[in-house]
């Protein structure tokens, strides 16, 4: 698989304490748009970063062990947002514009809803003990998820960003990654081939590896997935070469260990 940051450049910066961002921004159909503009959103209220797009190829320079979005606009184009935990170990994304009109907006506008369901399913989880009905509620609502993504990947091909824009996208990723072993397992395939176009940011493809993983009794790579330990408290499968964990966690723009096991505990 050829990897989306590969062709990144990441270097320090002329400017004490910051980093210098380079990547690609690239369109899977028409020729990109000819104003493009990309600034860093930072999490805390500081004023924006702008920075320079030429020749499909942005450069912007941001400071060190800060939290932030790079953002690309350009009328009537889109692209998703791309998180940077710190500039100095997570490289500098390429990033996928593309229009704004999607060809598929109903496909988008049923995806969307899905998730709803998906969401709304898990949201009636208890925070103690074990609620069969709840349970069966999720089951049931992944699977009516599943075999409805299964048809559109049959009829259209896996809903790509271009196809239907990045949030119905990842609506189609997280009802593949609740769905069942063997349905994560085709979608993995088209998922690492639409990744190789941009169309599935580095980060979501990781978890579906780990997840994969984990499914075959095998050790994750990225550290994504948790189960619960005979004591109740949330542990993380087994991973493999944890002495490179973090970096292997940067290299797709996942946040420090650490800090992501947090969100379990």
């Amino acid at each position: 698989m050829r990897h989306l940051l590969c062709a990144t450049l990441l270097c320090f910066s002329n400017h004490a304490g910051a980093f210098e961002l380079s990547g690609a921004i690239r369109s899977n159909g028409a020729p990109l748009p000819p104003a493009i503009s990309i600034i860093a959103e930072r999490m805390h209220g500081e004023p924006q970063i702008h920075g320079t797009v030429e020749n499909g190829r942005y450069r912007i320079d941001v400071p060190e062990n800060t939290l932030l979005a790079l953002v690309v606009r350009a009328p009537q184009w889109e692209a998703e947002p791309r998180l940077i935990h710190d500039a100095a170990t997570a490289g500098a994304p390429d990033i996928l514009l593309y229009r704004t009109a999607v060809p598929e907006a109903a496909l988008a506008q049923e995806l969307l809803a899905m998730e709803k369901e998906d969401v709304a399913a898990r949201t009636d989880w208890p925070a103690t003990g074990v609620d069969l009905q709840a349970r069966q509620r999720m089951r049931e609502t992944d699977a009516r998820n599943e075999a409805r993504l299964r048809h559109i990947i049959a009829s259209k091909g896996w809903p790509t960003q271009t196809m239907v824009g990045y949030k119905a996208a990842a609506s189609a990723w997280l009802i593949a990654q609740h769905g069942s072993s063997a349905f994560l397992k085709s979608s993995l395939v088209l998922m690492r081939t639409a990744a190789a176009q941009g169309e599935i940011t580095p980060s979501r493809l990781a978890l579906t590896i780990d997840r994969d993983l984990t499914n075959d009794k095998l050790p994750q790579l990225y550290g994504s997935q948790f189960q619960t330990g005979s004591d109740g408290k949330s542990v993380a499968f087994p991973i493999a070469d944890p002495q490179h964990l973090e970096q292997r966690r940067a290299s797709v723009g996942l946040e420090p260990f650490a800090q992501y096991r947090q969100f379990f505990e």
